[in-house]
């Protein structure tokens, strides 16, 4: 089956779950607690650089809340570096661990409450069909997990996907509170507030986006009309209610506005899903919060890469709240941990990859036509440089699409794109395509890898007639390092190769620059070598290529 939401039905469990500790300083770096009984153990004990916060895992207070988003559609590590942050498996894991920790101390004793919320920015809203598959594949891991909520940010809007109804025990995604969506939007009529219990404390919790990049929103058809938050919250009902709210601020002046106009409702959280911008934390303990006392804000980060635990506890006469913070980044020792949570996201990612490939997003990838020569694939310049082809074969470059393939993402467009020949970024969440680049792992496996005309361009006519320099597409036979370095930057992003500027030139340039091949060697002309329709052959013997007679 393809449908993912039809198959998370049965795939759908009770997962139980709970959390984490963090360094001394600001930023949580979680060391993960001993896993469950039952659990896999870890390999090795985690580095001792990392440091438990044990007053804070101890803790058992009646209410904790979970809190991920802004993955921007990065839903699983990539990457050539390590260590990769985020993923939906660590963000599972984590779950588990605070659920765990949420079990009574002793026998009969109160169980905490844990709520799970999706505070939404989970899509990048950049247009790609693909989106559609992602976000249907976000929301059975929130149904799986047994998420209380979703929001969904300024990016969730575009994507139909994040915005439609389904019969489930999550609530609709729901919408940003200061805009009013389109008429065709799915989520036009639904309530931009998702409101829940959690032991004794009412929840509400919702997204406001920035009004700059609502009226954004609103020019492109998405939006019918956008308000401030001032004025969003204005018009509000004050229940006796902890209030969440999930903003994504590159600028204080958002965080601070929410953080304002929640004050008079009563006791409030601003959750921002940027990176660090704004003046939030990483860590609070027992902030006293309620009617009449300003907001905390907290950060959880971008591009989820973390996740944030809220514990709430009563005062001693039970009349107020103190809150307590952390930030959790999702590092890869959290795989070893919570492996039933862990073991339900991988099948539904499973289930995506299936999914993308009947679906045929990568044959279906909008191209455009070559604008001189064609790809050929690096089998073709094996002939003239063989010593460098046979350099070349020898590294990671070469195995780039068998990395996909191990993994089954050989289908899937966003991976593939950063290991073939002929994708290449035009902006920064798009791709251009032409008709003769790598199109699909049976049609056009020559193009699998990142060869040859990755770096010098397009080959098609330079094989025909090789001593025409001038027919090879952009790059050409010389590289120049600046070039090479732009070349490369589109994927070896700081994202996902971490490093990779500051070790350019003395690490990776010379991994690519066939610098181990004698100069005599890098291009050698077979005796019988023949061109095609175009030059007369060189003398037999050629040890490199010379200017043709001329023609026949």
């Amino acid at each position: 089956m393809t449908n993912i939401a039809a198959l998370v039905a049965l795939l759908a469990v009770a997962v139980g779950f709970s959390g984490c500790g963090d360094d001394s300083g600001g930023t949580a770096t979680p060391q993960p607690p001993t896993p469950e009984a039952g659990s896999t153990p870890p390999v090795a004990s985690p580095p001792a650089a990392l440091h438990l916060d044990k007053e804070w895992w101890s803790r058992r207070p009646p209410v904790r809340l979970f809190l991920t988003g802004g993955h921007r559609g990065l839903l699983k590590p990539c990457g050539c570096s390590s260590p990769q942050l985020g993923g939906l498996k660590r963000a599972a894991a984590v779950l588990h661990q605070v659920r765990r920790r949420a079990e009574p101390e002793h026998p009969g004793g109160p169980r905490g409450a844990v709520r799970a919320i999706g505070l939404g920015w989970s899509m990048r809203g950049h247009g790609e069909e693909q989106e559609e598959a992602k976000a249907d594949y976000l929301r059975a891991v929130y149904e799986a997990l047994g998420f209380s909520a979703a929001l969904l940010g300024d990016t969730d809007v575009m994507v139909p996907a994040m915005c439609q109804p389904r019969g489930s025990d999550v609530e609709l995604p729901r919408p940003p509170l200061n805009v009013r969506l389109a008429g065709a939007n799915p989520a036009v009529d639904s309530v931009p507030f998702a409101d829940f219990g959690a032991g004794p404390l009412k929840v509400r919790v919702f997204s406001v986006i920035d009004p700059q990049r609502a009226e954004r929103l609103r020019v492109e058809g998405y939006v019918d009309a956008v308000m401030s938050a001032t004025q969003a919250l204005a018009r509000t009902p004050k229940p006796d209610t902890l209030w969440v709210a999930a903003v994504r601020a590159d600028s204080e002046d958002l965080a601070r506005e929410v953080q304002t106009a929640l004050k008079p409702l009563g006791a409030g959280v601003v959750v921002d899903l940027s990176d660090g911008a704004a003046s939030g934390t990483h860590r609070l303990d027992r902030v006293p919060i309620g009617l009449g006392r300003e907001p905390v804000i907290v950060e959880v980060g971008d591009l989820g890469k973390a996740v944030g635990v809220i514990d709430l506890e009563q005062v001693e006469d039970g009349a107020g709240w103190v809150l307590s913070y952390r930030r959790i980044e999702l590092v890869p020792q959290w795989e070893k941990y919570g492996k039933e949570a862990a073991e339900t996201v991988v099948a539904l990612d499973d289930l995506y990859r299936e999914m993308v490939k009947s679906r045929d997003y990568l044959q279906r990838f909008v191209r455009g036509v070559d604008p001189g020569a064609g790809y050929v694939g690096s089998s073709a310049c094996a002939g003239c440089h063989a010593a460098i082809y046979k350099d070349w074969k020898r590294s990671e470059h070469s195995l780039a699409l068998e990395t996909l393939e191990k993994q089954n993402y050989h289908w899937d467009p966003e991976c593939i794109r950063c290991h073939v020949v002929g994708w290449k970024r035009a902006g920064p969440q798009s791709w251009y395509v032409t008709d003769t680049a790598f199109r699909t792992p049976d049609k056009t496996p020559y193009l699998g890898g990142v060869g040859c005309e990755n770096c010098h361009g397009p080959g098609g006519e330079h094989v025909k007639d090789p001593w025409d320099l001038s027919l090879f597409g952009e790059g050409g036979p010389n590289v120049t390092k600046p070039e090479m370095e732009s070349t490369c930057i589109p994927c070896h992003d700081a994202e996902n190769s971490h490093g990779f500027l500051e070790g350019y030139a003395s690490k990776y340039l010379p991994a690519v620059d066939h610098h181990t091949v004698p100069d005599d060697r890098k291009t050698v002309v077979p005796d019988d070598w023949e061109p095609a329709d175009e030059p007369e052959s060189p003398a037999k013997g050629a040890r490199g290529p010379r200017k043709p007679g001329p023609k026949k």
